[in-house]
């Protein structure tokens, strides 16, 4: 293991300010009630639905339901469990504020995403879908507009989450052949020299596969920072087949990252706390499919006030780009950039009406 101490950390700025670098984010980056989250919540499920379960794979943490069902309750089940919890701010604005142009998250919560639009820095979110049919590509990631990117779902999307042994077969064929990765994901992940992996999960078989597919490519240098202790055979067979480099667990490796980048001048400027307002316009945003009920949340706050013209005006421009849509003027890529410019105007004009 490598002591913090002993790394180039000037090399790893330069990578972050030259745009190089990667934050890959597991289960152990939260805990609650004492265990990860993945297990937290896995194990939640378990006592809720035991009668519905056939079987649960302790450990590998997936369940064998007894119908369909059963295992969309159960996805929605994650969802509520996830958004009540309030989870560790610090950990997740100094992720944020740090200029990673992509960070990528095997966990199903949005939690990343939460803080950063709490805090005002403007990003990207996505997650990949293992059952569609076509992929939905990304914006590319910049360090002044990161990508937030789940690999493994989305709590806001019951059937992204994967919770048994069929999701994550699904997940790894979807993802290495059609429809794939974004494709603008993929040319991002492939400029990245340095990934650095926190609350990582390696025992797993699983995780070694997504390791490979995120990361591959051998020109790549790769460091891992862990809660808990991980098995020396593991430690080696990561460090032989992926060239993982593991640093000393029981050191703050995300804490000292964060106070180079303050010297470095490589940390986001953060905002004022949202207001409730703007919290639950972001909810509206994440939940629905559609704009119109955050644009006439919008309308509603902004209609006695200089605001209101700017509010109809983005739901004007909201319409257009819907009936190009529908009319196939529009290719997908550029629907979804524009769709989420349309997003940045909104929350953008909540915050300036501070309402």
């Amino acid at each position: 293991m490598k002591e913090l101490q002993n790394l180039d950390w000037d090399t790893f700025l330069d990578y972050i300010e030259s745009e190089q670098a990667a934050l890959v984010i597991g289960p152990e980056v939260m805990y609650f009630n004492g265990q990860p989250m993945n297990r937290a919540w896995r194990e939640s499920v378990f006592e809720k639905f035991q009668s519905k379960i056939a079987y649960f794979y302790e450990q590998e943490n997936f369940f064998l339901f007894s119908n369909k069902i059963a295992k969309n309750d159960a996805a929605r089940f994650v969802r509520k469990f996830l958004q009540e919890r309030e989870p560790d701010d610090a950990v997740y604005r100094k992720i944020a504020q740090i200029k990673f142009p992509l960070v990528i998250s095997i966990n199903p919560d949005t939690y990343l995403s939460d803080t950063a639009h709490k805090y005002g820095i403007r990003h990207r979110f996505s997650y990949f879908k293992s059952r569609s049919k076509a992929v939905e590509d990304v914006e590319e990631p910049q360090k002044d507009l990161p990508l937030f990117y789940n690999l493994c779902g989305t709590v806001h999307d019951d059937e992204s989450i994967i919770l048994d042994y069929e999701d994550v077969f699904r997940l790894v064929a979807s993802s290495v052949g059609a429809p794939g990765l974004p494709p603008k994901l993929q040319t991002a992940l492939s400029k990245v020299r340095i990934f650095f992996f926190i609350g990582f999960q390696f025992e797993k078989w699983y995780t070694q596969l997504l390791l490979r597919l995120v990361c591959g490519h051998e020109e790549s240098e790769k460091y891992a920072a862990n809660q808990q202790h991980v098995d020396k055979n593991v430690r080696d067979f990561l460090l032989h087949q992926f060239q993982i480099e593991f640093l000393d667990k029981d050191q703050t490796f995300l804490d000292v990252l964060y106070d180079k980048c303050v010297d470095r001048n490589l940390l986001r400027p953060l905002a004022d706390p949202a207001s409730p307002d703007e919290i639950r316009l972001i909810r509206m945003i994440q939940t629905g499919k559609e704009l119109y009920a955050p644009l006439e949340f919008l309308r509603q706050k902004t209609e006695q006030t200089s605001f209101g013209s700017e509010a109809t005006l983005l739901l004007a421009r909201y319409n257009t780009l819907v009936e190009e849509r529908k009319k196939g003027t529009i290719e997908n890529r550029d629907y979804f950039i524009e769709h989420n410019r349309v997003i940045d105007g909104i929350l953008n004009l909540i915050r300036t009406a501070a309402i």
